[in-house]
């Protein structure tokens, strides 16, 4: 079988672990025995009608984009979705972003990257529901993820927000600061806990500039205004301590959520798109008393939506879903 990767869904700079990691899929389909083409290699530049239309049984590309970010990457990554979408045809997507607090970063050379099919988020197909236990306790053991029950909070523990960039697919254009202003405006009569901001990492300098536009009320949380080499690494493990009191983490559909989710902490999301929906809140009104579901099956399926570069490289990942999807 013939399977299409599309290298545009990553940028044309022709280098990062998203770009190579094209490459290790590639060798993982040739090692299972068919054949893998780089689609469009060496082009660079603006999008050229039907670039993004797949003519194999199957497709495969990194990221994605929302229905409002149809330009660049983002856009390429959305065109190729709905085309797929359209004809039928698979489409294997990769992201990472999971258990980053716990260490699980693109630095790692064990990094483990979500597969899914069409998107890397709560709508895609990770092919995962009611799996075993196994992939989850290696995880735990590998980065020492710390799953703890949900935690009783005392009343002077603090709500965290946590933000995301406007220009992350996610947020689909979404701004930040208009989302944090319409959440507060539905929370603050609920509650009088300390409300404290933690802008993402890629995005504290533009947080800081804007924080005039913050309740009077609000904190904002943050390690360094500008973040070089290893400090961004020390923020996103920062999270862990952050939260560790917290009463709550309220976000759109963060990638956090998840680890604060296995922390033990409830988890609010104004998004289903975020990968915590089965075992977060989702009913602000709840914010004083929220649901603290079993989040057992939720886990162990998580653990078959991450996969190794080795598992990648080696076949493992590409042989599984064209065995869960019934393709010779």
């Amino acid at each position: 079988m013939k399977v299409e990767i599309f290298r545009r869904t990553v940028k044309d700079r022709k280098r990062g672990n998203s770009y190579e990691l094209l490459y290790h899929l590639k060798k993982g389909i040739e090692v299972a025995g068919d054949e893998a083409i780089i689609v469009n290699e060496n082009r660079s530049g603006p999008t050229v009608e039907g670039e993004m239309v797949p003519t194999a049984p199957m497709a495969a590309m990194f990221g994605y984009g929302g229905d409002k970010q149809m330009h660049h990457t983002k856009g390429r990554r959305r065109e190729l979705a709905d085309n797929c979408r359209a004809k039928k045809i698979p489409l294997i997507t990769f992201d990472g972003g999971l258990l980053s607090s716990f260490g699980n970063v693109s630095t790692s050379p064990d990094h483990h990257f979500r597969v899914s099919l069409y998107t890397p988020m709560n709508d895609g197909n990770f092919l995962s529901d009611n799996s075993p236990s196994d992939r989850w306790n290696m995880l735990v053991k590998k980065f020492n993820v710390k799953y703890q029950p949900w935690r009783k909070s005392n009343q002077e523990d603090p709500i965290i927000f946590v933000l995301q960039p406007k220009d992350n697919w996610s947020m689909n254009e979404l701004d930040p600061i208009d989302w944090f202003k319409d959440v507060y405006e539905k929370l603050r009569p609920a509650t009088s806990r300390r409300f404290i901001v933690r802008p993402h990492p890629n995005n504290v300098s533009n947080i800081l500039q804007r924080k005039d536009e913050l309740p009077d009320d609000v904190e904002l949380q943050y390690t360094q205004k500008n973040f070089v080499g290893d400090e961004k690494k020390y923020y996103r493990f920062h999270f862990q301590e952050a939260i560790s009191n917290a009463h709550a983490v309220v976000t759109h559909n963060s990638t956090a959520s998840v680890d604060s989710c296995i922390r033990g902490i409830p988890t609010f999301c104004t998004s289903n798109l975020a990968l915590c929906w089965n075992v977060c809140n989702k009913d602000l009104n709840d914010i004083e008393t929220p649901k603290t579901p079993d989040r057992t099956q939720w886990v162990n399926d998580l653990g078959y939506k991450l996969w190794s570069i080795k598992e990648i490289q080696d076949g493992t990942v590409y042989k599984r879903f064209k065995l869960k999807l019934g393709l010779k």
